[in-house]
């Protein structure tokens, strides 16, 4: 409508202007049905639950590699270590991360 400046129009102008642009904007926005035309949003949280499942995934990718990322490990326990004692946001930062590597490291065959 800016683009029309000081310009008047009659209302059933703006009308006719403004409803196809906002359908299109709301198609445009609108997230994907679940009928499998796109891969589902991950809503995460910084909780200490969200903590744990960072962990056990942590956890189940070591138990493929044969020699883990030292960083990878370090980030792993300094992220635990917070989530523990609180810092839920640092630790799953950290987690996050370290995840990161752990996943690099599987997907150039350890």
């Amino acid at each position: 409508m800016a683009i029309l400046g000081s310009m008047r129009l009659p209302a059933h102008l703006y009308a006719s202007i403004a409803v196809p642009f906002s359908v299109g904007l709301f198609l445009q926005l609108m997230p994907l049905s679940a009928s499998g035309q796109g891969p589902p949003q991950r809503i995460t949280t910084d909780t200490p639950e969200y903590c744990l499942q960072l962990l056990d995934r942590i956890s189940e990718l070591v138990r493929t590699i044969e020699h883990p990322p030292q960083e990878a490990t370090d980030l792993s326990a300094e992220g635990q270590r917070m989530c523990d004692q609180g810092q839920t946001l640092g630790g799953i930062l950290r987690l996050r991360r370290a995840l990161v590597l752990l996943r690099q490291k599987t997907a150039s065959g350890q």
